[in-house]
């Protein structure tokens, strides 16, 4: 590959999306919805939604270093989105789902702790994390 092919990606991809992987803007978004992404208030499904929503619009600003873990978070809410409570396989899928992300969040909360100074309370696990 040329310099100028070479120079010229670069400069191509440094004017694509400027908010995706903005970390300034993701640790805002985050410690301006905490409460809402961290403690939401979830007292039937079509809660779900909106709280999807959110996740997924503060996940295009999410740095690579915690973009994969952030987006179990939104895959785990997803699974939960599609729990039909008479149906015992639904409910498994949704319980493995929320196993298999217990470590993302507990690596989103010591980035976001180390990161973004914004701590969001104990992440309940059922299998211990480390952080």
């Amino acid at each position: 590959m040329s310099v100028v092919s070479t120079l010229l990606l670069t400069v191509m991809s440094s004017c694509g999306d400027d908010s995706a992987g903005d970390a300034g803007r993701f640790c805002g978004e985050v410690e301006a919805n905490s409460e809402a992404l961290f403690t939401p208030e979830i007292e039937s499904a079509s809660d779900i939604g909106p709280l999807l929503d959110l996740y997924r619009r503060i996940g295009a600003f999410a740095p690579l270093a915690i973009e994969a873990d952030w987006d179990q978070l939104i895959l785990n809410y997803e699974t939960a989105n599609t729990v039909v409570v008479d149906d015992e396989e639904s409910v498994q899928a949704a319980t493995a789902q929320a196993y298999q992300s217990e470590k993302s969040a507990a690596a989103v909360k010591v980035w976001l702790q180390e990161n973004c100074a914004v701590d969001i309370g104990p992440v309940a696990t059922i299998v211990a994390q480390n952080g």
